[in-house]
C-alpha cells in the first residue's frame, strides 16, 4: 500500500483520536465493544479462527475465548494467505525480533496501519514534537521495520526528521547529533544511555534538545533520570511492538493505552484479570485490523495494572508500568517472577562495566557478560553478589565473562537481562 495515502488516512485519524483521548468511559466503552464487534466478526471468517472459535463469537464471551500463542501466529499467517491468494503479494507484513525465541510474521490492512501512524501522532505531539523543527530518529533497518516504515524512512514524509541508522559507533553518533542540534531525539533507551555516557567523557551537550522519546525496549528509571541530569529534558516513553502501538507516556508521566487501536488486558497464568499494582501477562485484541486480527494475543510482556485517572485529564486507560518480556525476568524457586531492574541497577553502579548483560543460568546461579576497558576487581565482584543475595533472598553464584559488545538481537535491541530458564 502506499505509505502516503496510509499518512493522509492517519492525518484524519489522528484529529479524532486528539477528542476521543477525553471521552466518557460509557462513550469509550462504546466504541471499542462496536469495534470488537467487528473484528471478532472478520476473524471468524478466516478458517483459524472459525475452527478454534467453533462458530462466530459475540463481543460478551471475549475473556472466554483461548488465548492466541505465539506457536499460533504461523497457522494463523497461513489461513489468511491461503483466504486471499489473489492478494498475498500485496499485503503489508512485518516480522518480529524473535527475542521469544519464536518469530512470526504478522499481516496488516490498510484501516490497522493509519490506526497505528496515528497513534504515535498522538503521542508524539502530544508531548511536544515539532515537525518543522530539526528532530533525530534513530532506527535499526530490517524485516521487523516493516515495508511502510521503509518507505517512510525514505521519502520526505516527516519534514524535518532524519532518520539515523543506530549504530553502535557511539562516538560518531554523537558527532552527528551534535552536528544536527535537534530539538527532539527518538530512540531505544540503551542507546540514549550509551549516547549520554559519551556526552559526559566528551564534556559535550545538546542545548537545542527540549525532550526526549524512548521506545522498543523497557526503559528503567536510571536511564531517565540520567537523562535528566545530564541533558536537562525530561522523556515521553511509548510502548510499541509489532503487533501495534500499544501504550504512550503523557506530559504528566502516565502511560495511557490507545484504547482505539488495540484492547489490552493484564491476566495471570489462570487467565484471570489482575489487581491494580500487580504485574501480569499482556494480552491484546486488535481494533482495527480485519485481514489478520490478533484475538486475546499473548504478546510474550508482562505489566503491572492500573486502575487510576490521570491528572492530564485524559480519559484513556492506563497501565502503571512495563516489565518487559517474560524472557527478560528471572525465576525464583517458588515460581515467582522477578523483575531484574533492581538487580541490574547494582551492576550499572560501577563505571568499570562499559557495558554488560546479566544472564540467569540457573535459579542461583547467573552470569554477567561484559565490556570494560580491564579487569573488574574482586571487591566489585564480592559486592555485586552480596547485594545480588539480599534481592533475590537466597545464596548466589555470579561469574563474569568479558566480551568486546554484548550482542544485540536482529532488530538492534540490547537485552540487559535474560534469563535461560524462561
Amino acid at each position: 500500500m502506499a505509505v502516503w495515502s496510509v499518512l493522509a488516512g492517519a492525518a484524519l485519524r489522528y484529529l479524532g483520536l486528539r477528542r476521543s483521548q477525553y471521552w466518557d468511559a460509557e462513550k469509550l466503552g462504546r466504541y471499542q465493544h462496536e469495534a470488537l464487534k467487528q473484528t471478532l466478526k472478520a476473524a471468524a471468517k478466516i478458517p483459524f479462527y472459525a475452527q478454534r472459535f467453533g462458530g462466530a463469537p459475540s463481543a460478551e464471551d471475549l475473556r472466554q475465548l483461548p488465548r492466541l500463542r505465539r506457536l499460533d501466529v504461523r497457522a494463523l499467517n497461513e489461513s489468511v494467505r491461503e483466504l486471499y491468494p489473489d492478494r498475498a503479494a500485496r499485503f503489508t507484513c512485518y516480522s518480529s525480533s524473535g527475542s521469544t525465541g519464536t518469530p512470526a510474521e504478522f499481516l496488516f490492512d490498510r484501516a490497522h496501519q493509519i490506526g497505528r501512524y496515528a497513534a504515535r501522532a498522538r503521542y508524539l505531539f502530544e508531548n511536544g514534537w515539532n515537525p518543522a523543527r530539526c528532530n533525530v530518529w534513530l532506527i535499526h533497518h530490517g524485516p521487523h521495520l516493516g515495508r511502510d516504515d521503509e518507505q517512510l524512512v525514505q521519502s520526505r514524509a516527516v519534514l524535518r526528521t532524519t532518520f539515523l541508522e543506530a549504530s553502535t559507533d557511539f562516538d560518531k553518533l554523537t558527532d552527528r547529533l551534535c552536528e544536527l542540534e535537534p530539538l527532539h531525539i527518538f530512540s531505544y533507551p540503551e542507546f540514549l544511555e550509551e549516547i549520554i555516557k559519551e556526552l559526559e567523557r566528551s564534556g559535550r551537550t545538546f542545548p537545542s534538545l527540549k525532550k526526549v522519546f524512548t521506545g522498543s525496549e523497557v526503559l528503567d528509571d536510571p536511564v531517565r533520570q540520567h537523562a535528566r541530569d545530564v541533558l536537562g529534558v525530561e522523556i515521553a516513553d511509548s510502548y510499541g511492538t509489532t503487533e501495534g502501538f500499544i501504550a504512550w507516556e503523557c506530559p504528566a508521566g502516565r502511560y495511557h493505552v490507545n484504547a482505539e487501536h488495540m484492547l489490552l488486558e493484564i491476566v495471570d497464568d489462570d487467565d484471570r484479570q489482575v489487581a491494580p499494582g500487580q504485574m501480569g501477562r499482556v494480552v491484546v485484541t486488535t481494533l482495527e485490523n480485519h485481514l489478520m486480527p490478533l484475538v486475546r494475543y499473548e504478546i510474550g510482556d508482562y505489566a503491572i495494572a492500573s486502575d487510576g485517572r490521570c491528572g492530564c485529564g485524559r480519559t484513556l486507560p492506563t497501565i502503571e508500568r512495563v516489565i518487559g518480556r517474560g524472557i527478560n525476568l528471572f525465576r525464583l524457586r517458588n515460581g515467582r517472577l522477578l523483575s531484574p531492574w533492581d538487580m541490574v541497577e547494582v551492576v550499572r553502579r560501577y563505571r568499570e562495566f562499559r557495558q554488560f548483560q546479566l544472564v540467569q543460568e540457573e535459579l542461583d546461579r547467573y552470569v554477567i557478560n561484559f565490556a570494560a576497558e580491564g579487569a573488574i576487581a574482586n571487591k566489585i565482584k564480592a559486592e555485586i553478589r552480596l547485594e545480588f543475595a539480599r534481592i533475590l533472598g537466597l545464596e548466589v553464584t555470579v561469574t563474569y565473562q568479558r566480551v568486546a559488545e554484548v550482542p544485540r538481537t536482529s532488530s538492534g535491541k540490547y537485552m540487559i537481562a535474560l534469563s535461560k530458564l524462561a
